[in-house]
């Protein structure tokens, strides 16, 4: 009987890993929508997720120091990255998620007011966002909203990094 347990235990830690891993991956498959494109966004999103989910960098707000902080804490931790990936990242994060970076907004509950205030975001699109919103109920994800705005990729990019969809 004893024999049993040791055999079922590593079973029951690969079960418990491979689930813990499917709920990450799930869950970063919607916050990958709130990073914008550009130079490190791979690496960030191969590099960073192996331990945690992406919801710790897309709420995080960090000046240079602290993102470099970041980084090196990773890397001491065991995130595996060559050097010339290092300076893309930091790059990458100040300009995405910086401390003069705005947080994110929910589409499906903020005010006018608070739309206005996402840059990159102009009235006529916020009006737009809002109409269609009424008509909706609200939006599951940024491919929902680009599709009811009608917008190409390019141009839905350069604010949908800004905007959550949670109910």
């Amino acid at each position: 009987m004893h024999y049993r347990l040791v055999l079922l235990l590593p079973l029951l830690a690969m079960t418990v890993v491979a689930g813990s891993a499917q709920i990450r991956s799930g869950s970063d498959e919607a916050l990958a929508e709130m990073l914008p494109p550009g130079p490190g966004r791979e690496t960030v999103k191969e590099s960073c997720t192996t331990c945690h989910n992406l919801k710790i960098i897309v709420t995080a707000r960090k000046n240079r120091a602290e993102w470099d902080q970041c980084i090196n804490d990773m890397i001491q931790r065991g995130t595996a990255l060559f050097p010339e990936e290092i300076e893309p990242i930091s790059a990458y994060l100040v300009k995405a998620f910086g401390a003069d970076v705005p947080a994110a907004v929910n589409v499906n509950t903020a005010r006018r007011e608070e739309l206005q205030k996402v840059p990159n975001l102009n009235a006529e699109v916020v009006a737009r966002i809002i109409e269609e919103r009424s008509k909706s109920g609200g939006f599951e994800k940024a491919e929902d909203l680009r599709q009811a705005l009608k917008m190409e990729k390019e141009n839905f990019e350069k604010f949908a990094y800004l905007l959550k969809y949670s109910n």
